[in-house]
């Protein structure tokens, strides 16, 4: 069995808290952000991002209305937008992270973005995309993943709480509502007393973490399993995965972005694993309906 795959199943069985539930289940969400929720300056690259965004999303929704199977889709307010009239930010980073490249200093952000909209520059707004998930029956949720994408460990509680409070106005001036469940950017998680004051009442944390489930800030922090890296994995190692998680009721927490499903190798594979899930009847839940099953314990 390949390595990645091998390892998550080490992982689920050191897990007690899975053998709580009464049935097996599994997240299945999608970070989607705009290429321009960034410092980066490379305007061909960004637009080459969007696009594989846009294709992605086009077949998720295809996919997801074919086994009416609900995602989490943890959007950056950005993202969320038909049009934009442009935004310039300045992020002061004052602790570094090397895995991302970060440094202490000044940063600003949104330096590609075109101030324009969705029929002009589909690359960078997915406004239009996100509201045919929200219209349809299978009952998906609509996730913050923050408004710019800045790395809120690496940066003041100030930076934080505006860029949350932009996040909102987005979700209750689009979709007329506000986000219930959020997954930070860069997985670096952190400022759990400011979400708290946001009503955010679950979110998804990175791999390294021990305990599977936990409650920080009184926030219920759900553990990543697995990435998009996941899908170079053969079907016959997922089906093992699978046939694993329903014979003793594990939680598995897998988390992608939408353009990994550009690639229609990576797309085959993942749909033949959504697929599988729904043959072996696998409960395949959103953030706020697991924190609704939760909510009694905690």
């Amino acid at each position: 069995m390949p390595y990645l795959l091998n390892h998550i199943l080490r992982i689920m069985e050191v897990s007690v808290f899975n053998r709580r539930f009464e049935q097996p289940m599994v997240l299945i969400s999608f970070d989607v952000e705009s290429p321009v929720d960034s410092y980066d300056n490379d305007f061909t690259k960004a637009k080459i991002a969007g696009v594989k965004n846009r294709i992605g999303l086009k077949k998720l929704i295809d996919l997801s209305e074919r086994y009416e199977t609900p995602f989490t889709l943890f959007c950056t307010g950005h993202a969320l937008l038909k049009e934009c009239k442009g935004h310039n930010l300045h992020v002061n980073i004052y602790k570094k992270n090397p895995k991302y490249g970060f440094h202490v200093g000044n940063y600003s952000w949104h330096y590609l973005d075109p101030a324009s909209d969705y029929t002009q520059y589909p690359e960078f707004y997915y406004g239009d995309l996100i509201e045919r998930f929200k219209k349809s029956n299978i009952g998906h949720e609509i996730a913050s993943h923050s408004f710019s994408h800045i790395p809120y460990a690496l940066v003041d509680d100030n930076t934080v709480y505006k860029d949350l409070s932009r996040s909102f106005e987005v979700f209750e001036t689009f979709l007329s509502e506000k986000p219930f469940s959020f997954s930070f950017p860069y997985n670096l998680a952190d400022k759990y007393h400011i979400l708290s004051k946001f009503g955010i009442k679950i979110c998804r944390i990175g791999h390294e973490v021990t305990n599977p489930i936990t409650l920080r800030g009184g926030i219920l922090a759900i553990r990543t399993h697995i990435t998009d890296f996941a899908l170079n994995d053969s079907l016959n190692s997922w089906i093992k995965i699978i046939d694993k998680i329903k014979k003793r009721k594990y939680l598995l927490n897998w988390y992608l972005h939408p353009a990994s499903l550009y690639d229609e190798q990576k797309f085959n594979v993942f749909w033949q694993i959504i697929s599988y899930l729904k043959r072996q009847e696998i409960n395949m839940l959103t953030f706020r309906e697991l924190y609704n099953i939760l909510k009694q314990e905690l």
